[in-house]
């Protein structure tokens, strides 16, 4: 009886998707080929139990990459029925778009028998889900020994996977929190070689945890620490014991030897042998010097000559020095068990003390003031004291010290001085309207020369430039009208020229010298705008009255201070905004009217730049700072100035003295506190009007001159 095997042979092992056909053409026994197909069909029946009740996903593919055998297992893994997948190329229904290219590959070597072995692969799920999975591949041969089909069994190790990495992660993790740590951890295995080292040790040591790999000590160590170090090893390795050495030399790898307290421990097994030890070790050597450095400390604190003393959250005394046992009337030997603060001090200093100097100190550190101390015999004693909040790292305060000096003779000098100065102030207010009268008149004559003896040295070397712009303009256009003939009729001049033409970008140089030119006459022009104000605004040395046009003086105020009006790096331009009424010509020293302009609109500026300082970008952007300038004629005949900003606004404590000499809030060598005291006197004494300011903190200020149209005869 002859058997075909038209399915698979792979070494002793059948196919799984192929039976086994009795070849009846020659079967000679009926018998035998009955007996022979029921033990087939028993083989056949044993497989199917296999390759379905197998927990293992079990997949079958032909040599076009088809599925053609797909059992249960495979179903539950991968969510697809095997009507889904029957006939489906394999890598198309479970394996992600990218890798498909390298699959296809590894499914074409396993076909020519070229790999071999397990192989771990993404693989997608129905439902989208990556899962790892192990493979297994074996393949089908028929008689021929041709590969006809390939039997893949999967296993789904993604929570494996998973863990394996989880396990990584938790040691990078457990590394870097050692690594984080200032104390030194070395663990070391058998015969007393290192296995790991934190980054303090591996930084103190200045060697790589590669260099330290299997080292029993760096070669720098001295011998005799190398050798107790390697017995404490053994110690703790042989009887699993804790050792612990509060003080050892330990080697630094430039030379320097310092202190260590070390903790050396056993590291165990499941079966609790001692596998290796770690040891911990702590650099003491600066807590020896900081107690060394404390000793030297308290003497200097038991020399002071100020009061010392320091309590802890509730008032209760911890210590005193000398001075402050000296100043209270307590004797050398008088225990401070049980002293409060406030048996330091009359009633009225502890209530300035706790309602102000302990909250003080508790918000900012320390806190300064005048307090008294009480004597045992009653007496109060004037102090200077300080009050210091001790906080912890986390910013607990832990306990309080104070520092005290008696202040006895310096209040009787300040009692002495305190009186002169009575004195003297009614003397300085007299002097102060006298030089602010003297400093006016000097500075409006210097300033109104020097302002109009600048615009008539401008005003001609300027004149000069901008009038020979215009012929300087219509040579170079002739010039450049020439060039442009001679590249129409002389193309290819000779090589020199040519030369010579890239040198100087002929092409730019002409595009860009008439652009140049125009600038030039722009900057003339403005230059000439500027003198013709600084003319304007020169008429401040003129000592009679006349008829002029406010707004003139104005808008030459203006044109001075452009360059305080313009964007700076930090913040966009001040935006001036002009509501200007009909106005006559006024009749006024326009000179010194100009000069209250300028110093109105300059502490104004003053005021928004130093607000703009604190804003964001975005701030000033959302709401600019500006100037709004107003004029009227009011129903009573007066001519109305009005300059309104929308600034910080000013303090109502401010407010009441703006006007007073030598009253200033800028810093010192920035403000005079004339300025406004001036113009006060220049509105109110020269021409009998007013001026007045309204502010509302953070709504900005407002400044209102009101002058009449005509001075009064004989003023």
């Amino acid at each position: 009886m002859n058997f075909q095997q038209q399915g698979i042979q792979s070494g002793n092992n059948f196919s799984v998707n192929q039976v086994l056909k009795l070849d009846k053409a020659s079967t000679n026994d009926q018998e035998i080929g009955q007996q022979a197909e029921q033990d087939l069909k028993q083989l056949q029946d044993k497989l199917f139990l296999l390759i379905e009740r197998n927990p293992l996903p079990i997949i079958e593919w032909n040599t076009a990459f088809e599925v053609i055998e797909w059992n249960p297992a495979a179903e539950q893994l991968f969510g697809y029925s095997k009507s889904e997948v029957l006939g489906c190329h394999i890598a198309e229904i479970i394996v992600p778009e990218s890798n498909r290219p390298q699959i296809r590959k590894i499914m074409e070597l396993l076909l020519e028998e070229k790999v071999e072995g397990n192989n771990l692969y993404k693989n997608l799920t129905k439902h989208g889900k990556v899962v790892i999975c192990e493979w297994c591949h074996t393949p089908i041969a028929n008689l021929d020994g041709e590969v006809i089909s390939i039997v893949s069994t999967v296993q789904d190790i993604t929570k494996v996977k998973s863990f394996e990495t989880a396990l990584r992660e938790n040691e990078k993790i457990y590394q870097q929190v050692l690594d984080a740590i200032t104390d030194m951890v070395l663990v070391k295995g058998a015969k007393s070689r290192i296995v790991w080292a934190n980054k303090a040790f591996r930084d103190y040591y200045g060697m790589s945890d590669e260099q330290l790999q299997d080292m029993i000590d760096a070669p720098f160590s001295e011998p005799d620490h190398t050798l107790q170090y390697i017995k404490d090893d053994t110690y703790v390795f042989k009887t699993g014991q804790t050792l612990e050495i509060p003080q050892e030399p330990v080697t630094r790898y430039d030379g320097e030897v310092r202190l260590f307290h070390t903790i050396k421990s056993a590291i165990r097994n499941e079966q609790g042998q001692v596998i290796m030890t770690v040891g911990v070790c702590r650099d003491t050597s600066e807590q020896k010097q900081a107690q060394k450095e404390q000793a030297k400390l308290l003497a200097i604190l038991e020399a002071a000559p100020d009061f010392i003393s320091t309590a802890d959250l509730t008032g209760r005394v911890l210590y005193f020095n000398q001075a402050a046992r000296k100043m209270l009337g307590l004797g050398e030997e008088e225990a401070l068990k049980g002293r409060n603060l406030t048996q330091n001090h009359p009633k009225w200093a502890n209530d300035l003390i706790l309602n102000q100097g302990l909250p003080e100190s508790v918000r900012v550190g320390d806190w300064v003031g005048e307090t008294a101390l009480l004597k045992a015999d009653g007496r109060e004693i004037p102090i200077s004291q300080l009050i210091i909040a001790h906080k912890s790292p986390d910013g607990e305060v832990e306990y309080f010290s104070t520092i005290a000096r008696d202040i006895s003779e310096l209040k009787v000098v300040e009692e002495t001085l305190r009186q002169k100065a009575q004195d003297l102030e009614q003397t300085l207010k007299e002097l102060q309207y006298t030089q602010a009268h003297l400093i006016q008149s000097e500075k409006m004559s210097s300033v109104g020369q020097l302002v109009a003896g600048v615009a008539h040295e401008i005003n001609n070397p300027t004149s000069f430039i901008y009038s020979n712009i215009e012929p300087a303009n219509e040579y170079i256009h002739d010039l450049l009208v020439l060039i442009g003939l001679y590249q129409e009729h002389y193309p290819n001049p000779v090589r020199v020229v040519q030369e010579q033409i890239e040198a100087i970008d002929l092409e730019f140089l002409m595009a860009d010298l008439p652009k140049l030119l125009s600038s030039m006459k722009m900057g003339a022009d403005r230059i000439k705008q500027i003198v013709l104000s600084l003319r304007n605004f020169s008429r401040m040395d003129e000592a009679e009255s006349k008829a002029v046009d406010i707004h003139l003086g104005i808008d030459s105020t203006l044109v001075i201070l452009e360059h305080r009006l313009k964007a700076q790096h930090n913040r966009p331009a001040i935006e001036i905004i002009k509501e200007y009424g009909e106005l006559p010509l006024v009749e006024c020293y326009a000179g010194q009217l100009n000069q209250v302009f300028m110093n109105i609109l300059v502490n104004a500026l003053d005021a928004l730049e130093q607000r703009d300082t604190k804003r964001s970008i975005e701030q000033m952007r959302q709401t600019p700072s500006n100037i709004r300038i107003y004029t009227q004629i009011s129903h009573n005949e007066q001519v109305v100035i009005r300059f309104v900003d929308n600034g910080p606004g000013i303090p109502e404590n401010v407010l009441k003295r703006l006007f007073d000499p030598f009253f200033t809030t800028k810093p010192v060598g920035i403000g005079t506190g004339l300025g406004l005291s001036i113009s006060y006197q220049i509105i109110v004494d020269k021409h009998q009007g007013k001026l007045t300011c309204l502010s509302i903190p953070e709504q900005g200020a407002e400044f209102q001159i009101e002058i009449p149209i005509s001075l009064a005869s004989g003023d």
